[in-house]
């Protein structure tokens, strides 16, 4: 290496020597550690208030605790009452349907194989007992009508020989053998002639002035049509109904009563009936309890039997059944609206100086006005009796803020 390399080479050194002590000249103090600012911004309570806003209201200070001033009790529509004892009345409630009354309720069929002619009323018309609904055209009713007059002249018939051959042996003519012969064919007819008048009879058929096919099927009861699916021109037999009637001035309410509930049903148990149609509830009592559970629903049905007066229920509206238990003491009760769920338990907000605690609490029975509380509540504690929704909210409002 030249002597000129070796000077190159240190003043290279030098320059780069003054660069380093020029920039570390230059350089900002660093900021405070982030712990140390952190620590800064807490208060005395050590909360941190960095974002904290002017003028911010109260929210959840502890864990279940909510303050809030009177003025805010009345702003937000909370009542506070003391927890006390009651007498509660346990209510199941069930969903229920409107049925008719299949007591008062009758499907008609043709009498005969035929065909529908004509059709007089319609769905949801009232109709009186022996009220024409439709007529019908049957063969079979042309034979009836035709068997039936054949033996109302064969019976004739028999009537007369009889008089005779009785005349006859009065006179000593005739043999009475054959006033016996006599007697007893007239009572052959007049067997086959009731026997071809109670057919018709049973099928509601007038018997004519002679062996027409047309019959016209008349009302059993008087009632309305629910049903009617016969039409002019359709085909009718005996097995198909061609609409049905029926008497609506009482109706069956039909309740859903799930499996673990059975036990708390019986027969003759009071009930509340509660529907959009009635303008206040209606009492009635269970009348029959289904013995076996649906399929699909894993249900059984409650029956109840209820007045109808004006037809304001209708089959196949929706109701709700109230069953009533037993009327028993509770110790300690509040109001069923203040107890609310929070984190899967039951909670009552009692009333402190600050505001308001929820307490975890133990419920018994309820009549969905007044709920027991068996654990977590002494009689006479105040607490929040309406509202108490407001405060849940508040409530998760508080932990969510906690959380972030």
């Amino acid at each position: 290496m030249t002597n000129k390399q070796k000077t190159a080479i240190a003043l290279m050194c030098v320059v780069a020597a003054l660069l380093a002590a020029l920039m570390l000249w230059r350089r900002p103090e660093a900021p405070q550690q982030g712990h140390d600012a952190h620590e800064a911004h807490r208060d005395a309570h050590g909360h941190d208030d960095r974002h904290a806003e002017p003028g911010a209201a109260p929210g959840a200070g502890e864990e279940g605790s909510i303050a809030m001033t009177a003025a805010q009790l009345a702003a937000n529509g909370i009542a506070v009452e003391n927890a006390q004892p009651a007498s509660i009345r346990e209510r199941l409630h069930l969903p229920a349907q409107v049925r008719v009354d299949a007591d008062r309720s009758v499907a008609i069929a043709a009498p005969a194989a035929g065909m529908v002619e004509s059709v007089l009323v319609a769905p949801g018309a009232v109709v009186t007992r022996g009220q024409g609904l439709l007529v019908l055209r049957s063969p079979e009713v042309a034979q009836w009508r035709g068997a039936y007059a054949a033996a109302l002249q064969r019976l004739e018939l028999a009537r007369t020989v009889h008089g005779r051959e009785r005349s006859l042996w009065e006179q000593g003519i005739s043999a009475r053998q054959d006033l016996d012969a006599a007697d007893s064919a007239m009572r052959e007819a007049a067997i086959e002639a009731e026997a071809a008048r109670q057919r018709l009879s049973a099928f509601a058929i007038d018997a004519g002035a002679g062996p027409s096919s047309a019959v016209t099927v008349r009302a059993p009861l008087a009632g309305i049509v629910v049903e009617r699916p016969a039409v002019a021109g359709m085909a009718a037999d005996p097995g198909r109904p061609l609409l049905t009637i029926a008497n609506l001035d009482q109706v069956w309410i039909e309740a859903a009563v799930p499996a673990d509930s059975l036990a708390q049903v019986a027969v003759g148990m009071p009930a509340v009936v509660s529907a959009t149609a009635l303008a206040q509830e209606a009492r009635a009592s269970v009348s029959f309890v289904g013995p076996v559970l649906g399929e699909a629903t894993r249900t059984a049905t409650a029956r109840l039997v209820l007045a109808n007066p004006g037809l304001r229920l209708r089959p196949g509206m929706l109701a709700d059944v109230d069953l009533m238990g037993r009327d028993t003491r509770a110790a300690v009760s509040v109001a069923s609206e203040a107890v609310q769920v929070v984190h899967e338990r039951s909670v009552v907000f009692v009333r402190t100086g600050a505001g308001f605690e929820a307490r975890t609490v133990v419920t018994g029975r309820s009549d969905g006005k007044r709920t027991e509380i068996l654990e977590g509540l002494a009689a006479g504690t105040p607490y929040a009796a309406a509202g108490s929704y407001v405060l849940k909210a508040d409530l998760g409002k508080g932990e969510a803020g906690h959380e972030d």
